[in-house]
């Protein structure tokens, strides 16, 4: 057991209800909570703990006190609202109302069962970027995917996830470098990626690269899902299956996390791609960062949708993007970086 430091746990306040901290806070150490992840934004504000919110350290609660300086969400537009069409709104989004606490907690037992469930592949499933890096070269790593994948709504490149796991491996390897290109495309689906990986990714010969799909692909529309499970599961294979044959790369494969259930568009079978993209990487052996594990924890221990997502559609935060990192140091089952 090691006393670890929460540096960017998100929220979103509704009123003066409480919500459930993720650890339980060790009382000794300065809790604080401000307006940014990043302790250096020019913007930041720091909260002021018996002022604007109050923190029940013996049970892991905290609450926006009435008259705070913290947002309270019931004044956001979508505020009660289910089934909402996001294109109807002028601002829907939750950038303005999330705010972001630090705190330290003693890690225990859960760290280890953590990482039996929300990941597969183990530390060998790297072994081309691991020599590499090991040989003290570089390494391309290519990013390929969605929007979340572009790097969506975090509010700095070092706090997209792959950037926070390039960054693992280098902590992991020390003396190599690792070159992140990136060959994202906002809104896009499996069938795109698989249209254009030929062309975007094999000429590269990419030494690592995380395949991140399925929030598109599980929207859910009048004709139905934007990708039938069936075509999801297709398109995959297409684009593991170039991608193994004629670049040789290390391939990991990223489940994606939970949209809104309260957006229109939700399907409500993100579980169920999230399935199909580990069974593939079973069957090729390949390494799978299981956010929707992880995201589905996180939401199991109190965190609600609104504090994940940012634009509270579909897109994580800072601290959403540290859970997605999360699920890597998972799969290669080691401890991650604090935030």
């Amino acid at each position: 057991m090691t006393t670890r430091r929460q540096t960017a746990e998100s929220f979103i306040f509704v009123k003066e209800e409480l919500l459930k901290l993720r650890y339980l806070p060790q009382r000794s150490d300065a809790f604080q909570v401000s307006s940014h992840a990043d302790a250096l934004h020019p913007d930041r504000v720091v909260y002021t703990e018996g002022a604007d919110y109050t923190v029940d350290y013996e049970n892991g609660w905290i609450g926006r006190i009435a008259g705070s300086r913290i947002p309270d969400w019931s004044k956001h537009a979508l505020y009660g609202v289910s089934d909402f069409n996001h294109t109807l709104y002028e601002d829907y989004s939750n950038r303005n109302y999330t705010v972001y606490a630090e705190y330290s907690y003693v890690s225990g037992q859960e760290a280890g069962e953590a990482a039996q469930a929300a990941g597969s592949g183990g530390p060998d499933i790297l072994k081309r970027t691991a020599s590499k890096l090991q040989a003290g070269e570089e390494a391309l790593y290519v990013v390929y995917g969605d929007s979340i994948s572009t790097g969506g709504e975090a509010s700095a490149d070092k706090f997209t996830y792959f950037h926070r796991f390039a960054e693992h491996l280098k902590r992991l390897y020390p003396g190599g470098s690792i070159r992140i290109v990136n060959k994202s495309i906002g809104g896009e689906a499996t069938g795109g990626g698989a249209g254009r990986v030929e062309e975007d990714v094999l000429p590269l010969k990419p030494d690592l690269i995380t395949i991140g799909y399925g929030m598109n692909d599980q929207n859910k529309y009048e004709h139905g899902n934007g990708t039938s499970l069936m075509d999801f599961e297709r398109y995959l294979r297409r684009m593991i299956e170039a991608i193994r044959d004629h670049a040789g790369s290390d391939i990991v494969l990223v489940t994606p996390c939970s949209p809104n259930p309260l957006w229109r568009h939700t399907s409500g079978q993100t579980r169920d791609y999230a399935a199909v993209i580990r069974r593939l990487g079973a069957e090729y052996g390949l390494g799978v960062a299981d956010v929707y594990m992880v995201w589905e924890r996180e939401l199991a221990a109190g965190k609600t949708p609104e504090s994940l997502l940012l634009n509270n559609i579909n897109h994580p935060n800072d601290y959403g993007h540290y859970l997605y990192y999360l699920a890597f140091a998972e799969m290669l089952a080691s401890q991650p970086a604090e935030q």
